[in-house]
């Protein structure tokens, strides 16, 4: 399975370094546009630049990738002149990007053009067809972002995304469920046992994890870094090292890992210790799943606890008090 928003990241990262090239012909410099375009990335996929005094968006990622133009130049003086070329053209690639919505695209191509003719110098700007040609690579490009984005919708399953708390609406809770039909000699229970057993169950994820990594890149896309998902995950599959690779691959990116939780039993947990833990060095998220029948833990046991980013605690689990209050959660 392909990750999603690994993927789409990259496709961006060449499509803006074939915009800036198309742009600014002689003036490109494919070094100074590579490392902006990384600071660009990070702010705009990871909200690595996030300040609180800020809540603009797409400010801060100018105001980083302006910071980083301003270090390209003291190592690069003799470049001055394209690195600030490429700065002042990140600004219309809001718009290429989904991070602004707000003016035409016709009318920031049309801008780009007026630059390209009368500041930026660019050899022969005012005989080429750059307008027409420009317009078709950009409607081309975001239409292929809204091809991609739809290619996950089906009626044959469904996500129940829900709250974990009602009065908490930045993290919610996710199952798939199926919307196909059988034959009417099979009763429910008996469907929904057989769609919830250990191989079928596991195979969901297949279908589960591209759907919610495709939401994920939705949020990312709206500027939503916030809001968070707890996913179904097997313990079963940690001992099934070739499937759990396929699995883990469709979400292994840091801007889905940091929207995507896996959930796990307590009892799975402490069987395979080892095997989260690898998974945890890797990036991935884990909410911990306790229940009634548990016992008193040690404290030994609670520390160990802390790699948890969230603990969903039943309310009649006897731990409760104990875990750390910032993380847990009680249903």
């Amino acid at each position: 399975m392909s990750n999603i928003i690994g993927s789409h990241i990259k496709k961006t990262e060449k499509k803006l370094k074939r915009y800036c090239s198309i742009i600014l012909r002689q003036k490109y410099d494919f070094q100074i546009t590579t490392e902006l375009i990384k600071t660009y990335i990070d702010g705009r996929y990871y909200n690595y630049f996030e300040n609180p005094q800020s809540k603009i968006f797409y400010k801060n990622i100018q105001e980083a990738v302006i910071n980083k133009g301003k270090e390209l130049k003291k190592k690069n003086p003799d470049k001055a002149e394209k690195i600030e070329l490429t700065v002042s053209l990140f600004p219309y690639f809001f718009y290429f990007d989904y991070v602004r919505n707000n003016v035409s695209i016709q009318e920031i191509i049309e801008e780009i053009d007026n630059k390209r003719k009368n500041k930026f110098a660019i050899k022969n700007a005012d005989k080429d067809d750059f307008i027409v040609e420009f317009t078709e690579i950009i409607i081309s490009d975001l239409k292929e972002v809204e091809q991609e984005l739809e290619k996950y919708a089906t009626n044959d399953f469904e996500l129940k995304i829900k709250r974990v708390n009602p009065k908490n609406n930045k993290i919610y809770e996710v199952a798939l469920d199926y919307n196909f039909k059988f034959p009417q000699i099979f009763s429910k229970e008996a469907i929904d046992i057989t769609f919830n057993t250990d191989i079928i169950a596991e195979d969901k994820l297949f279908v589960e994890y591209p759907m919610m990594a495709n939401i994920a890149l939705i949020d990312i896309l709206q500027g939503n870094f916030s809001k968070i998902y707890f996913v179904e995950f097997y313990a079963s599959l940690l001992k099934k090292n070739k499937k759990l690779e396929q699995i883990v691959e469709i979400l292994e990116n840091q801007a889905v890992q940091d929207k995507i939780y896996f959930k796990l039993e307590y009892e799975d947990f402490v069987k395979s210790k080892k095997e989260v833990f690898e998974l945890i060095k890797r990036g991935f998220r884990f909410v911990l799943v306790t229940n009634s029948g548990m016992e008193k833990l040690s404290r030994e046991e609670l520390k160990i606890l802390e790699v948890f980013d969230f603990i969903l605690a039943n309310d009649f689990d006897v731990n409760k008090k104990s875990y750390n209050k910032n993380k847990i959660i009680v249903k």
